[in-house]
């Protein structure tokens, strides 16, 4: 499939190098000759050096026979304007971009994206998306990580095995066979510097962090059998008022969660901003790194600490800071992936990278077939995938002993008829089934032909 990604970043980059390696066909353009040159020497992929929005440039890329058009550069507006002329010269079937301004992104404008004024088909913004994932994580304690699937019937939750789980060295069946009544599939494993999807005879160990599905209803049960009976926080700090900072504290307002929220801004007239737009949420201009000002907002009440200012030494050391001072649980932004292997050793708790979670919305959005949901997980191990099964589709009518599938790809659920059934060997797929699904990276092209068309 051929594709265009418009933007050498980090971002660019990783779509650029999960895309070949599933043989699209991908040109990547960028005005960094520096950029490029690394594309160039890491990937198996065409570089264009010019500016994305011109159409001569998209030209020389190949629009005219382009299928996905992906605009990611730092400008939104060369994005959408990048995704116009995609349109309107070149008739570029499938066109995403990224935008991070939130003006442009208020429910009042949302007719502004169609074929008759930006031709934008997905649009993608890291803020709300990143700020999405927080507050999953903040209303699922104990958990390492947490997605909705199934129409929120399921969840996808990453926990870990603490020492006082008790059912270490069962394998996996045994696990089922001992809770037969909780609809639950674990999926893989990471242990230690180890990744690996898991069969009904791996072992779980303690310290493993596993990743399961769970129907929404037993959620609470399974957390418990493995050693997690965390409250819910009373109270929430937030350091950095972005558009992040905002986007959070905003969720918080809306839910019924009640979590007290107090959101720390060092920038004054930012502070002011978000004092006039939060109802409930009290903001206090200040710099996070400050002890005092932690100490202003009750920092040692706090169940969590959420850093997430645009620096991350500031969202590191604010973190070790709040725990230090009493709080329960940091969750801490990083945009350097280099750094979240260091941090569980020195006292972080949890991390959020943009990019991951980025490039997981793109990855749904460029998929050939039915993606309800796309989730990257563990910086290219592989990626949860929920799809619908088509009537005429391989994987339609059969059952997982017929189709044999490869080691790294494993059926975590099945939503029919409203009803979840977590599959065995003898499981038929049916037309309309709503599967969750984890291949490794190296099996996903093989799902997609599966969940294809025969």
């Amino acid at each position: 499939m051929r594709t265009i990604i418009c933007g050498a970043g980090d971002v660019g980059y990783s779509i650029a190098d999960k895309l070949s390696k599933e043989n699209f066909e991908v040109t990547v353009i960028d005005d960094s000759e520096e950029k490029l040159s690394k594309v160039s020497e890491n990937l198996d992929v065409k570089t264009i050096r010019g500016i994305p929005s011109l159409p001569s440039v998209l030209l020389d890329a190949g629009a005219k026979d382009c299928e996905i058009l992906i605009a990611v550069t730092k400008s939104d507006e060369t994005n959408m304007v990048t995704c116009q002329i995609g349109h309107s010269l070149f008739n570029i079937p499938k066109k995403i971009a990224r935008i991070r301004q939130q003006d442009y992104l208020k429910d009042q404008w949302e007719n502004l994206y169609n074929n008759n004024n930006f031709p934008i088909d997905a649009i993608i913004s890291p803020e709300q998306e990143v700020a999405k994932s927080l507050y999953r994580r903040l209303i699922s304690p104990g958990t390492i990580d947490m997605l909705e699937l199934s129409e929120k019937k399921l969840k996808l939750i990453g926990l870990k095995c603490e020492d006082n789980f008790s059912h270490a060295g069962m394998t996996v069946r045994e696990l089922s066979q001992k809770f037969p009544d909780y609809l639950a599939n674990i999926m893989f494993i990471f242990r230690g510097d180890k990744k690996f999807t898991v069969n009904s005879s791996t072992k779980i160990e303690k310290n493993d962090s596993i990743f399961l599905v769970v129907e929404t209803d037993n959620l609470t049960d399974v957390l418990s059998e493995f050693g997690h009976q965390e409250l819910q926080a009373k109270k929430a700090v937030i350091i950095g008022g972005g558009n992040i900072g905002l986007s959070l504290a905003q969720l918080i307002e809306k839910s019924d969660t009640y979590i007290k929220t107090e959101l720390i801004e060092y920038n004054k007239e930012r502070a002011e901003f978000l004092a006039s737009n939060l109802e409930n949420v009290t903001v206090t201009n200040g710099d996070g790194l400050d002890n005092q000002i932690l100490e202003e907002v009750n920092i040692s009440e706090a169940g969590y600490c959420i850093s997430v200012t645009e620096d991350d030494e500031v969202n590191i050391l604010s973190s070790l800071l709040a725990k230090r001072a009493g709080a329960l649980v940091s969750l801490t932004l990083i945009n350097n992936g280099n750094y979240s292997s260091l941090l569980t050793n020195i006292g972080v708790d949890m991390t959020v990278d943009p990019k991951i979670i980025t490039i997981s919305k793109i990855l749904e959005k460029v998929r050939g077939v039915k993606i309800r949901n796309d989730y990257s997980i563990g910086d290219g191990f592989g990626e949860v995938i929920e799809a619908d099964i088509q009537p005429d589709s391989t994987l339609c009518n059969k059952n997982l002993k017929e189709l044999n599938l490869p080691k790294g790809i494993r059926i975590g659920s099945i939503l029919r008829d409203k009803k979840v059934i977590i599959p065995n060997s003898q499981t038929v797929f049916k037309e309309n089934d709503d599967v969750v699904f984890f291949a490794e990276t190296n099996c996903i092209k093989t799902l997609e032909k599966l969940l294809s068309k025969v």
